[in-house]
């Protein structure tokens, strides 16, 4: 899986799962249980977003986000790579949209030479899941991850704080990615800025230089709330 831009990239879909359960007393019943494509329980955080603003535009949901979030990028991106050494590529903030537990989604090429995806609960940081890429094309995805890591000089912690520079406000999410128009290396990062917007900015991951900056033009109204600065 090569890392990809928030926008077009989101985290592991999550599928709800049925099974009939039999009550062992007292007749029968339906039991529903959330799930994860591996077929396991879908992420629970100690952190869940109202059923109101779990499928809101990209600009409002991610300032509903930020205003119930506990943990920062940075942190998120630690956790994660406690828990799998390697190189950190994304990260995102999220939430499942079956049960509205808000998360961080980290990818990871550990030294094993695999992608991995590790989700931080945003409310204490614990670590909820981890999953290795196995797919039949895990190995091509994994030789583009590294190709894209030998054309990174910055790394993520300069991307996001050039970024922070020039956007002050709070990470909601980065990606190492491929420059669409020459094939570069780039870091895409979003940032909700101090003025309740969002903001897309595209590093050169050669150079650390800002190549593109724009904000997102979804929105529908102003929606007061504290946005944190992230570190």
């Amino acid at each position: 899986m090569k890392a990809t831009a928030k926008r077009t990239l989101t985290p592991r879909a999550v599928v709800l799962a049925t099974a009939a359960a039999v009550a062992l007393i007292g007749g029968t019943g339906a039991a529903t249980a959330f799930a994860d494509d591996d077929g396991g329980p879908a992420p629970q955080s100690s952190v869940h977003l109202p059923q109101s603003e779990r499928h809101l535009d990209d600009t409002a949901k991610d300032r509903a986000q930020v205003k119930a979030d506990k943990i920062s990028q940075s942190q998120a991106t630690a956790k994660a790579l406690q828990a799998v050494p390697g190189t950190a590529t994304s990260v995102e903030l999220d939430n499942a949209d079956r049960n509205g537990s808000l998360i961080w989604e980290v990818g990871v090429l550990g030294k094993d030479h695999k992608n991995h995806d590790i989700t931080i609960d945003a409310g204490n940081g614990k670590v909820l899941s981890k999953h290795t890429d196995r797919d039949d094309d895990a190995a091509q995805d994994a030789a583009e991850t590294q190709a894209l890591l030998k054309g990174d000089k910055t790394g993520h912690d300069k991307a996001t704080d050039q970024a922070l520079k020039t956007v002050p406000g709070t990470v909601v999410s980065y990606s190492l990615d491929d420059n669409d128009h020459n094939g570069s290396t780039v870091w895409e990062i979003d940032v909700l800025g101090k003025d309740h917007k969002s903001h897309d900015i595209t590093i050169d991951a050669g150079n650390g230089k800002i190549l593109n900056q724009h904000i997102d033009q979804d929105d529908h109204g102003d929606n007061d709330g504290d946005d944190g600065d992230d570190d």
